[in-house]
């Protein structure tokens, strides 16, 4: 094994990043699998950290590629055939439609305490972590905050008994080490996958497939989002609450999209810029579409964030300071068509007017 800066790489992790980059979750949940299954302390580690969400978890064993009413979690922990335990492994794709809340009703119906963990990479925790609060909220499924663990950092309780929790790759990994310290075959193992684990967290350029190479969605995806976000100008320009009188449209290699302003009654211009910015979508996920106030000798980032961060963290927006600006993020609608896109997205950007109108 060799390590290139902080960057551990494997023989495994190795092939997989040349050839089956695209497998990634895949290959790393066969991998846990394997280990669990053949390390007996492994998998001990593992249900010592359940049983400190729910302290009567049996002794599970786990099992992959199963699927019951076209759900496929990706690992499956059962008791004497009950299933007790969903695991579903992330790298960077993002959550299908069944998750979280059709795998905690299944959970549910099945065991009175369940548990669904979710893994992900560090960097992906609070973005994961809102996102699958938000489906909950929008399932109108209420739950209760619990405790946080060392190995499980976020976890709730659903109103139905399940509770959803989420760590990462670094904590179970560490967690199983701290448990098979006289394993040298499953330290052996665990190092590969933490080498496969740290090449598919880190920004090596990846291979392109044929199917990713042909696949004419990418392109179309990125069309769709840019033409809501100017449909949505175009609607907001129309009834007065924005303009782009001497603003341009701007292309970058990080972006695509359009300078604009909010326009007060009182005469204050805040100028800001929507867009499809690959940048934010890439690090942050939440979606394509960004707003940003940008901090210049016309820009309106303090005073943008001053009135518009305690706001946005209220309404469930992501914000962040991001090259000298203050971002938020833009929602796109899931699973609806284009007019209802564009409003929807037209509509969050008159309530931002609204607010920076009442604050100003």
């Amino acid at each position: 094994m060799k390590n290139g800066g902080n960057l551990m790489r494997s023989v495994l992790s190795h092939i997989v990043h040349k050839q089956f980059s695209s497998q990634y979750e895949n290959i790393a949940t066969e991998a846990l699998s394997y280990i669990l299954e053949s390390s007996e302390l492994a998998r001990n580690g593992l249900i010592k950290a359940l049983r400190g969400i729910v302290p009567e978890m049996p002794t599970l064993r786990f099992q992959t590629q199963y699927t019951e009413d076209n759900m496929r979690p990706d690992m499956w922990g059962v008791d004497a055939g009950k299933l007790r335990v969903f695991i579903e492994n992330k790298f960077w794709a993002g959550l299908t439609d069944n998750q979280p809340v059709e795998y905690l009703k299944l959970l549910d119906s099945n065991s009175k305490e369940g548990i669904l963990l979710v893994i992900v990479p560090s960097a992906r925790q609070e973005t994961i972590w809102r996102e699958l609060i938000l489906r909950l909220k929008e399932a109108s499924i209420s739950y209760t905050e619990q405790t946080p663990l060392a190995d499980i950092p976020r976890l709730v309780k659903s109103e139905t008994g399940a509770f959803l929790a989420l760590t990462t790759w670094t904590k179970i990994i560490a967690l199983l080490e701290s448990e098979v310290a006289d394993e040298l075959q499953t330290r052996n193992d665990l190092a590969q996958l933490k080498a496969l684990c740290d090449v598919a967290e880190s920004d090596a350029f990846v291979p392109l497939s044929s199917f990713e190479l042909t696949n004419q969605r990418i392109p179309a995806i990125i069309t769709q989002a840019y033409n809501i976000s100017q449909k949505a100008v175009d609607y907001c320009i129309s009834e007065g609450f924005i303009h782009t009188k001497g603003l341009n449209v701007s292309c970058t290699s990080e972006r695509i999209g359009r300078y604009f302003a909010f326009a007060t009654d009182k005469g204050d211009k805040v100028y800001a810029w929507i867009g499809v910015h690959f940048a934010y979508w890439k690090k942050y996920g939440e979606t394509p579409l960004w707003l940003f106030f940008f901090d210049s000798s016309w820009g309106s980032m303090n005073q943008a964030q001053s009135i518009l961060e305690p706001w946005a963290e209220r309404q469930g927006y992501f914000t962040a300071i991001e090259d000298n600006s203050f971002i938020m993020s833009i929602k796109i609608p899931r699973g609806e068509e284009l007019d209802i896109a564009v409003r929807s997205v037209r509509d969050q950007l008159q309530a931002i007017a609204k607010h920076i109108e009442d604050s100003i």
